[in-house]
Order: structure tokens, then sequence, then C-alpha cells
């Protein structure tokens, strides 16, 4: 994979195989991971040429098959030729985001920041974001390669550039149930 990064790497046979090897082995320590799909990857390289800061936020896009009119969801969009919506917290709070670091992680590039427990307050507003941010404590995630952290879609999060000339290539996977409610379905299951 060249890049900064991509949403569409599920579609590629290894990743699929990886998506499977890694349910099965986090399974272990969260069960209910074993029933649910892979539903996509997305490749990030913070690196010299490539390198971003990623302010405070929560994921609530998820990636369906196609547009569908019966739905009140909100917040459908197009990225990379694939249909997005923002799932409700019903379905998010179902949903598990495992992040496979290729590289270490380290304080100097770019690491994970989250606001432990915030994805119990469900969606918030940029300025819900801010008032967790500023009352309650973050943590900076570090991880060495091969390992993973996991964390459900609403957790905020950010991640400050890279300050060193090493690549930070994480694989961050996104499972669900493997069902999704009023007519939609998922681009890809696996």
């Amino acid at each position: 994979i060249t890049g900064a990064g991509s949403r569409c790497v599920l579609n590629k046979g290894w990743c699929q195989a990886l998506a499977s090897a890694i349910r099965n082995c986090v399974a272990k320590s969260i069960p209910e991971l074993g029933t649910m799909v892979a539903v996509q990857c997305t490749y990030f390289n913070k690196s010299p040429t490539s390198n971003w800061l990623v302010a405070h936020h929560q994921d609530r896009s998820i990636p369906v098959a196609a547009f569908v009119s019966a739905c009140d969801w909100s917040g459908w969009s197009q990225k990379e030729g694939m249909t997005f919506i923002h799932g409700p917290d019903e379905l998010l709070d179902q949903m598990i985001a495992v992040r496979l670091h290729v590289d270490d992680c380290t304080a100097d590039n770019g690491p994970l920041r989250v606001i432990p427990g915030s994805h119990r307050a469900g969606t918030m507003s940029s300025e819900m974001i801010v008032a967790q941010c500023e009352s309650l404590e973050e943590e900076e995630l570090l991880v060495n390669k091969g390992g993973v952290i996991t964390m459900r879609p609403l957790l905020i999060h950010a991640s400050s550039k890279s300050r060193t000339i090493e690549n930070r290539r994480v694989l961050h996977f996104l499972f669900g149930p493997m069902e999704l409610p009023v007519g939609l379905e998922w681009r890809l299951a696996v």
C-alpha cells in the first residue's frame, strides 16, 4: 500500500484474510467480536511526506452498499467511490474498531489520543466534544509494532502530527453486526 491512506483496503484478498485472523484473535479477549463481520479497513500512513493533525472527533460514518431512500439516517456521502452514512448510536454502540499497528507508535509519531469512556455519552456536537476534552483527562496510546488497539467508534479521539522521519502505519478495521436495519446492506462484509 502506498500513499497517506485509503478506505478501500478491505477489497484486497490479503486484507480480508487478515480481518478474519484479527477477529479470531481479538475475540478471545472480546467475545462479541466473534459474531461480527469486518465492514471496512482504512490504511493510514503518517510519514515525512504525508503528515497531518487529526482534531478530536468521533467516527460515525459506516460503508453501505447503496443509498436507501426509506432510510432517514443522516450523513450520506461518497468517499473513494464508496457510499457512507452516519450510523445511529444504537448501531455504533455495537461496533468495534481494531487498529493494527504496522510500525511502532511512539509519543513522537502522532499516536492516538483518546478520552477514555467518552463513547458512553453517544453522539456529541462539536461543542460537546470540546467540553469533554476540557473537562476529562486525555490518554495517549503507545503501541509496539504488531500491537492492536480496540475502541468503539464513538470514543473521542485525535492524533498530532508526527515529529519523526519514521512511518507510522496503521490498518484500522471496523467490525459490525452481520445485518443492518432499515433495508441497508454493508458494502462489503467479511
